[in-house]
This record gives structure tokens, sequence and C-alpha cells, in this order.
């Protein structure tokens, strides 16, 4: 039995455990309830039940609906498929590339004379003898269907074609190409034109690079179709350009297609001639059983009958040059025009530019080859965005782009791909290389500035706060727009770019990409999570004055991993909406760089879209059910399960909700702002921060902002391409032959006489110091806080208290941190140096001042400190003793005289202590009342006289009749003051 076989055995039988379980459980359930005697009970549990089982039974039809998966498609069709998408695209490049012109150069092949090929043995082991020989010249149709014959033709159906630089060998592969694609008969192997310079053999076998270069541009970056065309040997693979493989890798090249490709597997390769040479005979083994045609120089002849046929401007002359190539063959001018690359070029430059073709003659200026060439192809984007001639229509149409802008733009791009030793310029890939290290944190502080600017305008808008509370506003923006660029800065470091992706929707294995996205969100979350979560854990452990492990420090430990676990649910059910959209492709795609570009922003769009909502659906009942589940659980632990005294829930719901919506002041339009707009829109853009095309469009915003390139980079491209500078390979754009690209990377930036690099960035330095200096002073100066206070009083410590007389006297007493209090007659003293104490720090004693209190119609002030309680005689400056024993010491006392003087209370922690204090300076030999409980604040009620207590909750409660004390144990009790009012005399 297979590990997969006993793991469905385990699913199967914890499935059948359960299915028994439930039947059980309702059985039991439907005959207590027929005998039990209360029918509204037994009527309220089939009620509730009735909904779980409705939701259970939903949720077993949604899991059901998304496991089902359809059989997955013939091999065959998959390859009848690609098949198409390949033609279409290569046929489209054909095109923009001009060989489907009736007018195109004829293109000849021979056996090479090199000793590089290992040539195909029969089955005596005798070698095999083909004609290699050929020569494509006609109309299109009928050059590609040559060539496909030919190709045939081989005995293992392996061809390595080689030349000298611009031969024609890559126009060879695109024509061999679509020649198999036309002759290819259903279900038969698809050719694939793969660019060989993305391939690093080193690192990656053949058959894994085949699989990722093709899954990249037409399956979103899926392997498993490539995959699976590659097992069934319906991939037949085309590498063009083995040479632009760094030259220490070559050798590992060929030793990995020869064990990729076996005895059997065909293959075509294209390599230069010189290159290919150099590496059969540095030691590297020949491809195994495949012969080597060499492409021949195009002759004079072929050349004057190419050039003939061109609609040339008035006033150029080529017949000197006609003459030269006949009489001279070894000359400069014809070694240079002896490639179609250099004839096209030459066709280009003389066609466009007002220069005469006879100044190639001159010996002096062209005494070699290479000078020819490279005088062409520095020619080449002046005459590309030169007018076109002949009637308006005949050539591209007139660029928004000058010569001189286009040739800076394409030597940025050159010494890019020069840098990266790349030919592909992938768009997807500029944002990891082209980026300064700063951007991310500019981007997330401009971003959050704007997200903070709006968060604050809705707040303003609706009147949320209030016009007196724009003190709050800078701390909401500054938290809002803070925490985004924080998140935007770990997102773009920790989330490297992605590939470009497209939408697939398809029930097929949604359950599998549903449990996936779930799972990869609530484990980022769990990762984001835990160093938050062990910070607040240890600060609310040292902070927490009962202990670590009181009660209220395990609720605030349960409320803390409640709300992270709710948060990593509702995350990963965003993710898991995100994935779902991200379904395996079952159809190969035609792509283009605008066309792959296009997909994945319609992908990130409407994936970040979906996420958002999500998020903001879910986000308010996400931490809702965390704060309540939290207090739960806090109180379950300490076996205090519901509210205080009462096992209904529903009071601690309705208490967790108040204390998640309070903050918003009952304003519908801030909490919808903040709690479910804000979030969606904050995980919306966090997403898109993940994906190529917003990284894209944010680097191409960025370099254009610095001349680098252009604002619209993929038009200018589109446009480079239709000028015969460009060409297109898949997704990707490269440059019309890697001499041009080598000619612009060795190009300086900036012409003669222009800034320096460095001279620009000092500058530049200069101009962000200089505004940066200029922001920080405007900020000191203009975000000042203003004193708007009348009258100071200085103290020479920590004020903790102030209470004014309630009488007629101007009199404020200070409580200060060390245990000092002052009395000030702001009336007398306007303006006071600090004064003389009323009574300074206690001798030996740790003291803090918490509570002041005046008598209404006395000099009498009572002073709560942590040392106990004091009455002093405020206009004596003398201490009133308590003549009975004084209230117990505490860590945090309060005192209050009643409004109309009759009564003192302190409460200090454990006990609520009730004086006489009608006489006027001295207090009863005993309190009225001493009451036990956990007290923390309290104050008489100025219309009914009865006090009223305060707990650490912030829970006020005041009862007619009645004294009623909020306790720091959660319990609310209720006194009778009567029996105390009793006792005055």
């Amino acid at each position: 039995m297979t590990w997969s076989t006993r793991r469905r055995s385990r699913r199967r039988l914890v499935r059948d455990a359960l299915l028994l379980a439930t039947a059980v459980a309702c059985a039991g359930l439907a005959g207590w309830m027929l005998i039990a005697r209360d029918e509204d009970t037994a009527n309220q549990i089939a009620t509730v039940g009735s909904l779980f089982a409705g939701v259970l039974g939903l949720l077993l039809a949604l899991v059901d609906f998304f496991r089902q998966e359809q059989a997955p498609p013939e091999p065959g069709t998959l390859a009848d498929d690609l098949a198409v998408v390949v033609r279409e695209q290569w046929l489209d490049e054909a095109s923009a590339r001009g060989l489907r012109d009736p007018r195109v150069l004829p293109l000849a092949w021979r056996a090479t004379g090199r000793d590089v090929a290992q040539l195909p043995r029969g089955a005596d082991s005798r070698v095999l003898r083909v004609r290699l020989d050929g020569r494509l010249h006609g109309r299109f149709d009928e050059v590609i269907g040559q060539l496909a014959d030919g190709y045939a033709r081989l005995p293992n159906r392996r061809l390595v074609a080689i030349g000298e630089p611009g031969s024609g060998k890559s126009v060879l592969a695109i024509l061999l190409t679509l020649g198999l694609l036309a002759a290819r008969e259903p279900g038969g192997p698809v050719p694939v034109l793969l660019p060989a310079s993305s391939w690093d053999p080193v690192r990656e076998p053949l058959d894994d690079w085949i699989v990722a270069t093709l899954a990249l541009p037409h399956y979103s970056s899926r392997p498993e179709i490539p995959r699976t065309l590659l097992a069934h040997g319906l991939l037949l693979p085309v590498l063009d350009g083995l040479d632009e493989i760094p030259e220490s890798a070559r050798r590992s090249a060929v030793r990995g297609i020869n064990a990729a490709i076996g005895a059997d597997r065909p293959i075509v390769v294209t390599c230069r001639a010189a290159e290919y040479e150099d590496l059969i005979r540095g030691g590297a083994p020949a491809l195994r059983d495949a012969p080597v045609v060499e492409v021949s120089p195009v002759s004079p002849d072929d050349v004057t009958a190419y050039l003939r046929d061109v609609d040339w401007p008035p006033g150029t002359d080529w017949s000197p040059v006609y003459a030269h190539l006949r009489s001279a063959r070894d000359s400069p001018v014809a070694d240079a025009l002896s490639t179609p690359l250099m004839v096209t070029s030459a066709r280009l430059v003389y066609q466009r530019l007002p220069l005469d073709p006879a100044e190639l003659l001159d010996g002096a200026r062209f005494d070699c080859r290479f000078a020819v060439e490279q005088h062409l192809t520095d020619l080449l984007i002046d005459a590309a965005y030169a007018p076109a001639p002949g009637p308006p229509g005949s050539g591209p149409p007139d660029s928004r782009w000058t010569a001189a802008q286009a040739r800076t733009w394409l030597t940025f791009l050159a010494r890019y791909l020069h840098d990266h030793r790349e030919r592909d310029l992938a768009w997807w890939r500029m944002s990891e290389r082209l980026l300064s290290p700063w951007f991310p944190p500019a981007l997330g502080i401009v971003a959050g500035l704007v997200l903070g600017l709006g968060a604050l305008g809705w707040i303003v808008v609706t009147g949320a706060l209030g016009r007196d509370a724009t003190s709050e506003l800078p701390l909401i923006g500054g938290f809002v727009g803070g925490g985004f660029a924080l998140l935007s800065v770990i997102v773009w470091y920790c989330v490297p770019g992605n590939t470009p992706g497209r939408l697939s929707f398809t029930v097929e294995g949604s359950l599998g990409r549903l449990r996936r996205g779930f799972g990869t969100g609530a484990k980022l979350t769990a990762f984001a999570a835990a160093p938050v979560l062990l910070v607040l854990a240890g600060g609310t452990a040292l902070g927490e004055g009962d202990g670590a492990w009181s009660f209220d420090a395990v609720e605030s430990y349960c409320t803390m991993c409640s709300v992270t676990l709710c948060l990593a649910v509702v995350v990963g059910l965003a993710l898991a909406a995100h994935d779902w959209l991200n379904a395996p492709p079952h159809h190969a795609a035609r792509v283009s760089p605008r066309g792959s570009l296009a997909q994945d922003r319609r992908s990130a769009l409407t994936g970040a879209a979906v996420a958002g909502c999500v998020v903001a659906a879910t986000g308010l009942l996400g931490w809702y059910a965390g704060m309540f589940s939290g207090a739960w659980l806090g109180r379950a632990v300490n076996d205090w399960a519901g509210w205080p005294g009462s096992g209904n829930l529903a009071l601690l719901a309705g208490d967790r909700w108040q204390a998640v919506v309070a903050p918003f002041n009952d304003n519908r339009a801030v909490l919808v702002g903040l709690t479910v707009a804000l979030p969606g829109t904050v995980f919306g853009l966090l997403l898109l921060l993940t994906r190529a095309w917003p990284r894209y469009v944010l680097t191409r915003l960025f370099l254009a902002a610095r001349g680098r390139l252009p604002l619209r980079l993929t038009g200018f491209l589109a446009d480079a391409r239709r000028r015969e500078l460009l060409r297109q390979s898949g997704g990707v754009h490269q440059f019309r032959h890697v001499r041009l690209q080598e000619t612009l990377a060795g190009r300086p930036m900036y012409p003669a006489g222009g800034p320096s690099p460095a001279a620009r960035s000092t500058v530049r330095r200069r101009l962000v110091l200089t505004a940066g200096a200029a922001t920080a002073v405007t900020a000191a100066v203009g975000n000042g806080a203003r004193d708007g206070s009348s009258l100071v009083f200085p103290a020479s410590e920590t004020l903790n208290a102030v209470a004014f007389h309630p009488g007629g006297e101007t009199w404020i007493a200070i409580g200060g941190d060390d245990g000092t209090v002052w009395l000030w007659d702001y009336g007398r003293d306007p303006r006071p140096h600090g004064g003389r104490p009323l009574r300074r720090v206690r001798a030996g004693k740790d003291s803090v001042v918490y509570s002041l209190a005046f008598h209404p119609r006395h000099p009498l002030l009572a002073i709560g400190d942590s040392a106990g309680v004091e009455l002093w005689n405020a206009k004596d400056r003398m201490t009133v003793p308590f003549r009975g024993s004084p209230p117990n010491t505490a860590s945090t006392p309060a005192v209050a005289f009643s409004p109309r003087g009759d009564l003192f209370a302190a409460c200090t922690g454990s006990e609520l202590s009730v004086w006489d204090a009608a006489a006027t300076g001295v207090s009863p030999e005993a309190p009225l009342a001493r009451e036990s409980g956990r007290f923390s604040a309290l104050v008489f009620d100025p219309a009914t006289n009865e006090p009223v207590t305060l707990d650490h909750t912030g829970r006020v409660q005041r009862h007619t009749d009645l004294l009623a004390t909020a306790s720091m144990d959660m319990t609310v009790r209720l006194w009778r003051t009567e029996q105390w009012l009793r006792r005055l005399p």
C-alpha cells in the first residue's frame, strides 16, 4: 500500500467516524426533545439546530462544488493549442521584420567545412551522408515549405546552423519554425523557438529551462502543461544564439544539450561560426548526431539585385558601389555587405538620410570591414527617425520622439542590458534593477502622506471629531500614513517582483487554490504578528501593577491572541479569494510585451480589488470577534465565563462591541471609513505592490522624471520595433542585433560639454539637502503649538492633581509627584514664582498626591496620596487630625466632599469610609461607615448629594438614595446612604 493510499484510507476513516458521531448526537438530541417536558426549550434547540444544519449543508455543498475536477486535456490537444499560438506569434514577427516581403535577400547555406560536426550513423554504424546545401528564394510559403522538407529528411532531426554575425541565423530559425508548424500534423510535436541567451546551463538543466521559458509567457508561469508536453515528446526546441551564453558556460551548455536529448530527441541550435568552432576545439563535445550547416555570405549579385529593387530618393546613386562590388569582392565594403544585417542597414540609412552611398568607397575612412559596419550602425537611429521617402503613409508614421531622444533612451536600455549580461528587455524585471534603494521608503512616505491626508479629509468632511478636536488630527493622520509607509516598505523588500500573470476563472482546483491562499495569508499574519505580540505581552506583564498573571493581564493576553487569530482568518480569506482568480490556464496565450502588460494589469487590479473588498467586508467583524472571544476566553480560564454574576454572554458581547465602536463617537461615516474603506484600501494597495505591473509603472514614472526613459515607454518600444531598431521575442523586446546593443552600450550617456554624472549627482544632493532643511524649518515654525493659557503657576515637580475652591475664595490646590501641595491664590497673585508650599514632602515617606478636594464652605482641604489621607486647614495652613482611626493607606486614594459639605468620603483601594464633615475644621471620632471593596475613584452627585464612584474600567454609576461603587473586581454594589445620613447629629 502506497503512502497516498494510506492517507486516503485515514481520511475515509475519519470521515466515517465524524458522520457516525454526528448521527448518534442527532438521534440522542431528537430523543431528548421527544421526552422533554419543556416544549419552549425544545423548540429553541430545534430552531438553532436547524440553522446550524442548514449552514453545514451549504458549506458541504460549496466544498463539493469547488472540489469537482474535470478530466485533464489530452497532451495532443494541448500541443495543438500551443502550435496555433506559436505560429501566430512568429508570423507576426516575420511580418515585422519584413520577411514576408517578396523583395527579400535570398538566404543560402551549405554543409560546413569546419571540423565541428558529428554526423549521424545508420544501423550498421556507418556515417550517413545527407545533402545539406540549400538556398531560399521565392514566395514566403514556398521558402518555409522547402526548409521543413529539408529538415524532415535528416535522420535524427537534429541540426546545428552556424554563420557570421548578422548572416541570418535567427531568420533561418524563424523560417524553419514556421515551416515545421505549417507542415505539422495534429497531435504532433510543436517547434518552439527559444533565445538561448536566458539559459544558465551551469545551474539549470535544459529541460527545466525549456519548461520555465514556455511557462512564463504562455501559461502564467505555471509549468504543468509545458512539462506534460515535454514528457510526451511533443516539444521540438529550436535554440537560437548559443554564442550569446557566456563563454565560460558554453561547454556546459553543449554537455547539457547532449544529456537532455539522449539518442532520439530532435533539436535545432544556432551559433556563430567562430564561437562554435572555438568551443569544439577547446574540448567541448560536438552535438550528438547533429550535422552542421553554415549560412553562406550574400553574393555581390544578390546584394546588387536587392538594392536595385529599393525605391531610392532622388539623387541617390549606387552605381559606383555596384561596380566596386563586382570588381573588388575582397574589399572592406564587399565584406561588410556580405551579411543580410548590413545590407538591410545600408538600405535603411541611405533611403532615409541625405547621404551618398559612394562615401563607403573612401579607403581612408573605411579601411576595414569593421569601419564600414560601425558607420552604418552609428547612423541607424538617425535613419530610423528620419522622414520616410515616398508618398505619405508609405513608411512608419511620424514619431512623437526625435532621433536624439531615442538615442539617449536606447543607450540607457543598452547599458542596462549590458550590465546584466542579457539580450531580453523584460519589463517586469526593470523594477528590481533600475530603482534606487531609497525609492521604496520614499514611495512609502509619499503614499502614506496621501493616504493620511485622505483619511483626515474624510474625518473633517464628516465632522466626526467635532470642531474642537483639531489636536487629534495630526495623530490620526500620522498613524494612518506612517503605518502604511512602514507596511509598504516591508512588502516591497520582503515580496520580490512577480512575473506577469493573467486572470483565469475556473472551478477546477478551486478548493486547492482557496486552501493555499488561506494558508499563505494565515502564515504571513502569524509571522508579522509574532514579534508585535511578544512586545505587547512584555509591556503588559511589566506594566500591570497587580502582576503579570492578574485577571487584567490574562484578559489582555487572551485578547491579543484572539484578535491576531481572527485577523489571520481575515487576511487568509482575502488571499484565498485572490489566489482563486489565479487558476492554472488550460490554453496557451499569445504574448507580446504590450499584451502581457495588459494581462497583468487586469489581473493585478482585479485581484487587489477582490481581496480589498474581502478585507473591507470582514475586517471589522474579525476585530470584534477577536475582542469578544478574547474577553470570553480570559474569563473562561479564570472560571468566570460571561458577565459578572451572570451567565448571559449577550452583556459581554454588547460591551465588547461598544469598546470597538466607542472611539468613533457613534459616527457611522467615520466608522465605515476607518474600519471598512481604509483597511480594504490599504490591503489592496499593499497587494498591488507585490505585482509586476504596478512596479513597472512606478519604475517608468521614476525613470521618466530623471530623464532616463520616456513616460510612455511601452509605446516608445513598440514604435522602435516598427522602425526596425528592436525586435520582439515572445513577451520581451530585443535590439535588432547584438551589434547595435553593444555599440550603444559603449557610448557616453552625456554629450561633450554636458554635465557629468558626478556633477549632476552633486547638484541633486545639494537640492535634496536644501529641500529637506527648508521642510524641517517650515515644519518647526509652522506647526509649533501655541500656548493659549492666561495664567501660569511654575512648579518644581511633576503635577498630578488640582482642585478649585467651590466657595468664594480664589484658591487652587496643586499636588505634586513628590507629595508636595501648593495653595495658589490666583486672584491676589496672578504671576507667582512658585510660592511657599502648603505641605512639603513627608519625611521618610514615598508619597504621590493623587487627589485633592475642598470643603464647599470652609477652608478645609482633603489630600489623598499614596501614603494615606490628610485634612488641612488651608487658611491656617495647619493639619486637621483624625480623632478616630484614619483611612487605611493605599496606592491611589480618592477623596471628595458632598456639595452641601455635610459628608466627607475617601476610598483607598480596599475601603470606602464616610465621615461627618459638617463641623468646621474637625472630624468625628469615628467614620459614619466603612465598607470593603476594590475602589478607584468617587465623586458626589451635585444634584442628589449622593456619592458616585468610578472604577478602573471607566464605569460611572449613580443611583437615587444609593451609593454606587463600581469596583476593581468588576462588581457593582449599591449602598443605602440614608443609614449614614441618619447618623448625622
